[in-house]
């Protein structure tokens, strides 16, 4: 804790930050900046996500530092001196002298910290339900949102029983009063505190092997932070109870080799050659002036050693760590901590008797250890069996709670409405008397604990990580790749939309590049990221929607001829089709594909807003219609709010998506009056009552019927 900057005192405690904090208030920044705050609340400018995340990190270090000011002002009212509070990479920690008289004292020094956490993650979550309640502004509603959801996760972290966690000073605390030694319960806890950051170290390694992100390095740091925390813990019992009914005169150097301050340093070195001690304690009439070591008499030149006294180089009394004879051994250890490696012991007068040095406190416990560690007196051998207990079950939610399995969970995402980001020019349009909904769902990893949660829901998903990122393919290609498929089916859906009202639209392309081929899939042994597909089945391939119907019209189990091109050669492999998972959309051989040299010419110019967090086709079917309705002269919507999801191909067609019974869910709480979805995931909704009307479709065409009242 070397490296660190102070910046507030309160209450005679001091504020600090190592430098460790800036890097990680930076890392958080940029999460929510760039990660969360997208994702969750889609649509605000790039410049309010950063607002939002300065905001909301500035007041979560905040609340870490409210956190360990509840233990400090605690620790002062039970009697405790607090040296200072530290804000690090990890969190923060407050620095107490000495330990409480007492369980019950430790315990509320201990469970204050935690009562100031639940009290901030239930305020943050007032303000945001009163905020989503009075309409409130989605960035003022985000940053409560995350900030009492943050809180209330270092909440349940903290009361984990594992030393040096609250928790694990709150089992600390019962086992010293039910066993009546301070010694054999700080074992217990910091056992516990041990073989729980190894478990998280272990973790860390299976994340690296198993996950796509860094959180298995997190854990290996975690990990390696609570097991080296948890044995220092153990360590300092074990020195204080070796340190038990000692004072420093018990382990001080008595009768010391003074020296006068009026010396020159020259005859100081005779002094110090004979007594062969690096620290001398400098005394005037018996009485404490200061100390003088060899190396400050070493820095004078030796031209000047006859003119130079002890008392132009010596420290001052006020900078020499003093102590009195008579107090208790295991406080004056907290002074080595503090202040260096020696201290000089004095009486009531100010008379020097001993030096106390470092070493001579590691002879004293060398010996004590030697002979044993005495027992805390009343002693109770007891509770171990709870205590075992709690150690399993503290390992077990521990592990459950920080492991990420390699899945992931499909939840509803947030609608909105695509007729807003629509321009049309050069050709007379009708204004949409309503709103045409995209649908979306999250990709969360989650814990061990979420998943098992969102396996019991009926509006969550949980499918395998590898079905939703195809192998060699990093998350940020995969986003990217993604946001290139919406730009393109935007595209697409203009000209269906345009096709549809009887317009001419000429449709370009050269092949399909794989831009990912999903692990398992019927293609993953014969293709490979960057080729290009331009024929099948020995006829060309213009664009990525006439591979999917191809694929999709013949049923699963049929092979197919794939010409390809790789390396600037063309060369012929096979692919068989199969059901693949709903992420994959149904009947597929298993690749991401993108057109090469997409050319749409359209009658009309069409410019579409930025929505930089969403990706992926699946909205298609939502921008043909919201563009049908404004090419023709036809009022479709009516005033109503149609939610819809589903691929659109150029003749059309309406392909299968995932995750639709999750975006029914949002299409409901949106207030959509009606969903369409694609026919082949009709059974999705089917099975899970959306509460609201699902018609199936199978092109634009069925589509703009059931909207207009023709058909349903």
């Amino acid at each position: 804790m070397r490296s660190t900057f102070w910046f507030l005192r309160v209450r005679g405690i001091a504020i600090g930050a190592h430098w460790s904090w800036l890097f990680i208030a930076l890392l958080v920044v940029w999460s929510l900046a760039a990660g969360l705050f997208p994702s969750t609340y889609p649509g605000l400018p790039g410049s309010a996500y950063l607002v939002m995340a300065i905001v909301a990190t500035v007041i979560f270090f905040v609340s870490v530092l409210l956190h360990e000011l509840g233990h400090a002002l605690t620790a002062q009212r039970e009697g405790i001196e607090i040296r200072q509070i530290t804000l690090w990479l990890l969190g923060g920690v407050a620095h107490l002298r000495g330990r409480p008289a007492s369980a019950g004292a430790d315990f509320r020094v201990a469970i204050a910290g935690p009562v100031v956490t639940l009290l901030l993650g239930g305020l943050f979550y007032l303000v945001m339900a009163v905020g989503r309640a009075m309409g409130w502004p989605a960035a003022v509603v985000g940053v409560a949102d995350y900030l009492g959801r943050i809180n209330l996760l270092l909440l349940v972290f903290n009361m984990l029983p594992a030393l040096p966690l609250d928790g694990g000073r709150v089992l600390r605390d019962w086992l010293w009063h039910r066993q009546r030694s301070y010694l054999r319960a700080t074992q217990w806890s910091a056992g516990v505190g041990k073989a729980f950051g190894v478990v998280l170290a272990a973790l860390g390694v299976l994340s690296l092997f198993t996950t796509t992100g860094f959180s298995g390095i997190w854990f290996l740091v975690l990990g390696w932070f609570l097991a080296q925390a948890a044995q220092a813990e153990a360590d300092d019992a074990v020195t204080r109870q070796s340190l038990q009914g000692l004072t420093v005169r018990d382990m001080m150097r008595p009768d010391p080799v003074t020296v006068d301050p009026d010396i020159s340093v020259d005859r100081f070195f005779d002094t110090a050659a004979k007594a062969r001690f690096s620290a001398f304690p400098v005394t005037e009439e018996g009485r404490l002036r200061g100390l003088v070591t060899l190396s400050q008499a070493a820095m004078v030149p030796p031209d000047q050693r006859e003119d130079r006294t002890v008392g132009d180089i010596m420290l001052g009394r006020d900078q020499v760590p003093v102590l009195p004879a008579q107090q208790d051994a295991a406080e004056a250890l907290e002074l080595f901590r503090d202040d260096g490696r020696r201290a000089v012991v004095v009486d009531a007068a100010d008379r020097v008797l001993g030096v106390l040095s470092t070493s001579d406190v590691a002879h004293t416990l060398q010996v004590r250890l030697a002979r044993g560690l005495p027992e805390d007196p009343g002693e109770r051998r007891r509770g171990r069996f709870l205590a075992v207990a709690i150690v399993v079950l503290a390992l077990l939610v521990g592990g459950a709670f920080f492991y990420q399995p390699p899945v992931v969970v499909v939840s509803p995402g947030p609608a909105f409405d695509v007729s807003r980001d629509v321009t049309v020019q050069g050709r007379d349009v009708t204004q949409v008397n309503g709103r045409y909904l995209a649908t979306t769902v999250r990709l969360e990893q989650p814990n061990a604990v979420e998943a098992a949660i969102a396996g019991v829901r009926p509006d969550r998903e949980v499918v395998s990580a590898s079905s939703v990122l195809p192998a060699g393919t990093s998350p940020e290609d995969y986003v990217a790749q993604q946001r290139r498929l919406y730009e393109q089916s935007r595209q697409v859906a203009a000209a269906a939309a345009a096709r549809a009202v009887g317009l001419r639209v000429n449709v370009s392309g050269s092949g399909v590049i794989v831009a990912g081929v999903i692990p398992g899939a019927p293609a993953a042994a014969a293709l490979r990221q960057g080729d290009v597909i331009v024929a099948v089945d020995h006829r060309d391939l213009h664009h990525t929607w006439q591979l999917q119907e191809t694929v999709a019209a013949r049923p699963a189990g049929t092979r197919f001829t794939l010409t390809v091109e790789r390396g600037g050669a063309t060369r012929q492999v096979s692919a068989t089709s199969a059901e693949l998972p709903r992420l994959a959309q149904g009947v597929g051989i298993g690749v991401l594909g993108q057109t090469r040299d997409l050319r749409v010419d359209l009658p009309f110019q069409v410019r579409f807003a930025q929505r930089e967090e969403v990706g992926g086709p699946s909205a298609g079917v939502a921008y043909a219609l919201a563009i049908a309705d404004l090419l023709a002269r036809k009022d479709y919507a009516r005033g109503r709010t149609i939610a819809a999801t589903g691929t659109i191909a150029l003749d059309g067609s309406v392909g299968p998506v995932g995750g639709v019974a999750e975006k029914a869910v949002s299409a409901k709480e949106a207030g959509a009056d009606l969903f369409l979805v694609p026919g082949e995931d009709a059974q999705d909704t089917a099975e899970h009552d959306p509460g609201l009307p699902v018609h199936d479709v199978r092109d634009l065409e069925q589509a703009l019927r059931v909207v207009s009242g023709s058909s349903s």
